[in-house]
């Protein structure tokens, strides 16, 4: 008796053989379970030697930064990278982002030097492609991009809180500024501290002094979401000053940085100024955060975990999922209960690489620049309580982080994909890397 089915797939076997021109004499035809044995001892080898090199381990963690990227001489760094960051647009980050830097080349062995300096002019130092990267708030829609060269893409890294300052001197040591007050305060209707909607939210309130206001001139991320704030609550605003950011304020006095309004308000007794910053807890004498209003009867102070608990909000809006980081406002809506203003730093570079700078950069410091801008974002790099514990910068909640990631994976080097992403391995056949569209200008 011969093996059920043996007749089917010897003859199945003979049609495949024939239809690849490969006919073979009666006496030399294979039988089909042996073939089968040899094609199944050859597939499990073959895995068993990708698995021990490394090429074929579907176990590790893609893109596995560290096991991904190439190696250096014991001489010294093997890649340097020049890095701006917009010092200006930023409390601190000129001072945390090299401190990153230098925490990801001792974690990585030393290989990388990251060459960093603090620039207004941002755009048009990543237009002439003398820097390889430029981190901040701003993305190439906020302001001069100084023509870039080609598309880039927006890789978010951290979060800060947009917080209000108040110069506290003669006031209560806490305040709660409605969207209301803010507004009037901004439109010149609410000038002084006795006014009706400052008192509402703080009964306890009896200054006489003068509220004068203090706004960041320019383009700024920092005006988009202090203003659509504003606008989302108060009609009058939305129609009179309106969400943007190069905006023209009717009253108030102008800083040119985040750092010229914190010193602004610090030397007016009664000024309100915003700012993105991480410094509420240790601000100089007399200033203060104010909570502001998050929903009709909720003040929310700038706390980290309120920045968390604010961008896991954001992280799910079709926006954020979609990685269109131009349409994420970082604003919560009028019925949330999280802080309601937070600005995203985010890390601008070429989509791709090699078309950009060709040789200029190369593949192994394209690969070094991915995996640093991976291991900021990721919660798995260790960065993540550097950030928030020593640079006051709040790490990206696990579903933004995640979407964060894909986009920073999907920058490309002539077409190809430089730190393999997870989805790539599961791609439909005839389908090959170079990414979507995400997070792309």
């Amino acid at each position: 008796m011969g093996i059920p089915g043996e007749g089917d797939a010897t003859s199945r076997f003979e049609e495949a053989a024939r239809s690849a021109g490969l006919v073979l004499p009666a006496s030399r035809r294979i039988n089909p379970w042996l073939a089968l044995l040899v094609a199944a001892l050859i597939v499990t080898t073959s895995l068993a030697v990708g698995y021990s090199t490394g090429w074929m381990n579907l176990s590790r963690s893609y893109p596995g930064p560290l096991s991904e990227l190439p190696g250096c001489s014991a001489s010294g760094p093997g890649v340097t990278l020049t890095v701006a960051t917009e010092g200006g647009s930023s409390a601190g980050l000129a001072v945390a982002w090299p401190s990153v830097a230098t925490a990801f080349s001792t974690a990585t062995g030393g290989c990388l030097s990251v060459v960093s300096s603090a620039t207004s002019a941002g755009f048009a130092a990543l237009s002439s492609q003398s820097i390889d990267a430029l981190v901040g708030p701003a993305l190439p829609g906020t302001g001069s991009t100084g023509g870039l060269a080609s598309q880039t893409t927006d890789v978010p890294l951290f979060v800060s809180p947009l917080v209000v300052l108040v110069n506290a001197e003669g006031l209560s040591p806490e305040l709660n500024l409605s969207a209301g007050a803010l507004a009037g305060a901004y439109l010149g209707t609410v000038d002084r501290w006795n006014n009706t909607e400052l008192t509402a939210s703080n009964p306890g309130l009896r200054s006489t002094l003068n509220l004068t206001v203090v706004y960041l001139q320019g383009p700024s991320q920092a005006n988009a979401v202090f203003s659509t704030y504003l606008a989302e609550w108060n009609a009058t605003f939305r129609t009179e000053v309106g969400p943007g950011t190069n905006l023209s304020w009717p009253v108030g006095l102008a800083a040119g940085s985040p750092a010229g309004v914190e010193s602004l308000v610090a030397s007016t007794p009664g000024a309100i100024g915003y700012e993105p910053t991480d410094v509420c807890p240790s601000l100089p004498s007399g200033l203060l955060c104010a909570a502001v209003q998050a929903a009709p009867s909720t003040y929310v102070a700038p706390t980290p975990a309120e920045v968390v608990a604010a961008e896991e909000v954001e992280a799910n809006s079709s926006a954020a999922l979609a990685g269109s980081w131009a349409n994420v406002t970082g604003v919560a809506s009028t019925n949330s209960s999280v802080y309601p203003m937070v600005e995203t730093t985010y890390a601008v570079v070429y989509r791709d690489l090699g078309t950009t700078y060709g040789n200029a950069l190369g593949l192994n410091a394209s690969k070094w620049l991915i995996a640093l801008l991976f291991w900021v974002i990721s919660s798995t790099g260790g960065t993540a309580g550097r950030l928030a514990g020593l640079y006051g910068y709040v790490p990206l909640p696990s579903g933004f982080a995640t979407t964060a990631e894909e986009t920073d994976l999907n920058v490309t080097y002539y077409g190809g994909w430089i730190l393999i992403p997870a989805s790539a391995l599961v791609e439909a056949p005839g389908e090959s890397g170079g990414g979507g569209e995400t997070g792309e200008f």
